[in-house]
């Protein structure tokens, strides 16, 4: 009996939750269409925008990001230097804007202003600081092998970097490795490749351990427990590279480790470092989100100043 009652009872809670079913809408506002920016700037190189308009998240409308006619202005102290024309227009790219008049220099405030007809005007403003010189840069052990296709050699190598950070004030910096891969064809210099290291670091100096973000293979971070200190930094990166490409009967050696020390805005750090963050909870769906930081009033994306220095450091495997 207490068998057939609890069926009773189960039965009547399906049927009363299925009939409780309702369709919910959701009234969503369309939010307009604003101006994108992406433009990180650094001595004695021109200025290059991109350009490209943002899509509501309910919007069905194709949103074309081709924008020939926007009124691109480079000002300082409120007086334009520069109006940029686009550089290229495709159907399957953002718009880029690139200065031919005015070059970047450091400490000068840099204001872009942005019209386009339809949506609402923009400003940023930002500036270089001073380029931080690497003072010291060291090659230490390195462990090479053939990885499993047999046909490429991964290898990581311990990197010291040292810097002398300027007291009393905060300071950013990004430090990136490249590998310089030269092919064994007369044209050497064509033939160069910068190699971005494919994995992280596994010696990350304790000092920053709990303060950085990676950054297109390179590591962002801030002087919080350094400040006005001579610092050396250790790190591990692990480098590919193909040592022949039998199409072309060509052989490829590293020749060398290229070390360059960014001396980055605030802005530029505030924006690259959510766009860590924001990618690495990407598979945390119960994480916080993390909102993008922007310096663009009225638009979306980052106008920011950098300086940097480079250093090579010759390798033999």
């Amino acid at each position: 009996m207490k068998k057939v009652l609890h069926i009773v009872i189960i039965s009547s809670l399906f049927l009363l939750f299925s009939t409780c079913e309702k369709e919910v809408q959701l009234n969503i506002d369309e939010v307009d269409s604003k101006l994108a920016i992406l433009c990180d700037f650094s001595p004695d190189e021109p200025f290059i925008l991109e350009l490209s308009k943002s899509k509501s998240i309910n919007s069905t409308k194709l949103v074309s990001n081709i924008i020939n006619n926007a009124d691109v202005q480079i000002c300082v102290n409120n007086q334009l230097v520069e109006t940029i024309s686009p550089l290229n227009v495709s159907s399957d790219a953002n718009t880029k804007y690139q200065s031919s008049v005015v070059i970047p220099k450091v400490k000068q405030v840099y204001t872009l202003k942005v019209e386009v007809d339809g949506l609402e005007p923009i400003t940023a403003s930002s500036s270089i600081p001073e380029a931080i010189e690497i003072s010291h840069s060291s090659i230490g052990e390195i462990n090479s092998s053939l990885t499993d296709d047999n046909e490429t050699v991964s290898y990581e190598v311990r990197v010291g970097v040292q810097l002398d950070d300027p007291a009393d004030e905060t300071n950013y910096y990004q430090i990136t490795f490249y590998q310089e891969v030269v092919s064994s064809q007369p044209s050497v210099q064509e033939n160069q490749i910068l190699v971005i290291p494919n994995d992280g670091y596994s010696l990350i100096d304790n000092d920053i351990a709990n303060n950085f973000n990676l950054i297109d293979g390179g590591i962002l971070f801030k002087d919080l427990t350094f400040n006005g200190t001579s610092k050396e930094f250790v790190f591990q990166p692990l480098f590919y590279y193909k040592p022949e490409d039998l199409n072309t009967n060509t052989t490829y050696f590293p020749k060398n480790i290229i070390i360059e020390l960014r001396s980055v805005s605030e802005e530029y750090y505030k924006y690259y470092t959510s766009v860590y963050r924001q990618s690495s909870q990407e598979n945390t769906p119960f994480s916080n989100p993390t909102v993008i930081y922007s310096n663009i009033k009225n638009g979306y994306g980052i106008f920011a100043g950098y300086s940097k220095s480079t250093v090579k450091i010759p390798i033999e495997l």
